[in-house]
């Protein structure tokens, strides 16, 4: 069931244009956002949670056929319902806007109940699409991303922040001596270790980092935006936390726990391929465990 509250983008170079729709979507429950062009409609795509997308055709820096595409390669989230509302009414516009992966397409001037009518209809879909995202893309045991959806993300990430100079951060974090913690406390206990760490990582870093599950007791990280000493910093606090965190095991002995951790990335302007970050920063991790773990390297 859709519900109100859902966060409307309008992208629309015509303030009276803009200020109709938001009229409408405010009455009915939705929170708007407004861009007037593309640069800004990408800006609010990558940082905030948008739920629909009201999109022009023809913007100042560009079409909205353009921006499209450009979702369709490197959505941050997963399915983003984008409906074009334009002048353009030729069968040949429809058909090239739908093709391009438009969800649904509204003539100007639109009206008030047919607009509504489309939105709730590609909210509902964005509901089932999402449920079903969330179960392929999450680590069962920790609610974390899993490993190929981070591959996904990062190959995303890298090819938009290379495209707009921006820098990326990736991070390969490793629990010290993990095996020991299953061998002595037991694998429930060393569930419970993973989910601790996950939770730890969750609430220490923002929204907008990505972080994941690669496998056993490796969890990677995506800093967007981000430059490597920053991200460093973050972790190393983290770091210092995890060190001091006291664990109950089952027979009630405590203990405690620490990770490792390489970095890479940065000015990624030098690399090709987001492969190359991984194999750096994997090294890296090598390098901080042979240092006696504990720390990290970047």
């Amino acid at each position: 069931m859709v519900v109100s509250g859902n966060k409307i983008l309008i992208v629309e170079d015509s303030e009276l244009q803009r200020r109709i729709l938001i009229r409408w979507l405010t009455k009915n429950g939705y929170e708007t956002i407004e861009a007037d062009s593309l640069t800004g409609a990408r800006d609010i795509i990558t940082k905030d949670n948008v739920d629909v997308v009201l999109l022009d055709w023809e913007l100042p820096d560009g079409t909205g056929i353009e921006l499209i595409t450009e979702l369709l390669s490197s959505a941050p989230t997963g399915w983003l319902p984008i409906i074009m509302v334009t002048s353009h009414k030729q069968p040949d516009n429809i058909k090239l806007a739908i093709e391009a992966g438009a969800t649904d397409y509204i003539s100007k001037p639109a009206e008030e109940i047919e607009l509504l009518a489309r939105i709730y209809s590609s909210l509902r879909i964005k509901t089932l699409q999402d449920q079903l995202r969330e179960t392929a893309i999450r680590d069962v045991l920790t609610g974390l991303y899993n490993r190929r959806y981070i591959n996904e993300r990062f190959e995303q990430e890298f090819q938009r922040c290379r495209r707009h100079g921006h820098e990326c951060s990736f991070a390969i974090l490793d629990i010290d001596f993990f095996k020991k913690v299953n061998d002595t406390y037991g694998h429930d206990t060393g569930d419970r270790v993973l989910k601790i760490l996950a939770t730890v990582l969750k609430d220490a870093l923002r929204k907008s980092d990505i972080i994941g599950r690669f496998g056993g007791e490796e969890f990677v990280i995506l800093f967007p935006e981000t430059k490597l000493k920053d991200s460093i910093n973050v972790l190393d606090k983290i770091r210092l936390a995890v060190s001091e965190l006291e664990i109950v095991a089952e027979n009630d002995t405590s203990f405690k726990i620490s990770f490792s951790g390489g970095l890479a990335g940065g000015d990624i302007s030098i690399f090709n391929e987001p492969a190359e970050i991984l194999k750096i920063a994997d090294k890296n991790l090598y390098e901080a465990k042979s240092k006696g773990r504990n720390c990290l390297v970047g």
